[in-house]
């Protein structure tokens, strides 16, 4: 009786410890398919970017605030992508001179590569239209992004662009930028950089 109740004991004991070593390896997998998009061959999203400029274009805007829309076409551990946004980044007081909103629509084609399921880096070019005179310019970028769940994509990104010159024109009321109600531009222009965070909805 003694031997076939330890018998009994270790066959408990070899059983148990089978299932929790398949338990552990397991859950890692199901943890990870259930909060990615790795089965999946497009993925669609919307989501709102809040940006922040700095070096020569804080000069003339503090923050910026916009949305998007994107695309990605899955291809296992690469996706391609496309995002068209609208931003506006709302234009400072300068000695006097208020500058007037800068206002682009980008749309901007990238490449997504996944270093797991969860973090991925992102460059991305493509032009930027601009409202007002802005013109059109090219826009690129990278930025590293994490699934912070299966719905919800946070990525935090540099974008620069070369914003033409427009220069000051008060006088006869050409431009739509700076000095004296919104007329003339003060000749701005050059290189303008940003940092930014797209959190998105994922669908």
């Amino acid at each position: 009786m003694k031997k076939i109740i330890l018998v009994i004991a270790m066959a408990a004991f070899t059983i148990s410890t089978n299932g929790q070593d398949t338990s552990m390896v397991s859950s890692p997998h199901i943890y990870a398919s259930g909060n990615s998009y790795s089965n999946k061959t497009f993925i669609g999203s919307i989501g709102i970017e809040p940006s922040v400029p700095f070096g020569h274009f804080k000069r003339y805007s503090g923050f910026g605030f916009g949305g998007s829309v994107q695309g990605e076409l899955k291809l296992k551990k690469v996706g391609i992508t496309l995002n068209v946004g609208y931003i506006d980044y709302f234009g400072k007081t300068v000695d006097t001179i208020k500058y007037s909103d800068f206002k682009y629509w980008p749309v901007l084609a990238g490449l997504k590569f996944y270093l797991s399921d969860k973090v991925y880096i992102h460059p991305q070019a493509g032009p930027g239209f601009g409202n007002n005179g802005l013109g059109t310019s090219f826009w690129y970028g990278a930025g590293i992004g994490f699934n912070l769940s299966k719905a919800i994509d946070a990525e935090l990104k540099y974008t620069g662009w070369k914003q033409k010159t427009i220069a000051s024109n008060s006088a006869t009321g050409g431009g739509t930028y700076g000095g004296n109600g919104g007329t003339g531009g003060g000749g701005y222009g050059g290189h303008y950089p940003v940092i930014g965070l797209r959190l998105a909805y994922n669908f």
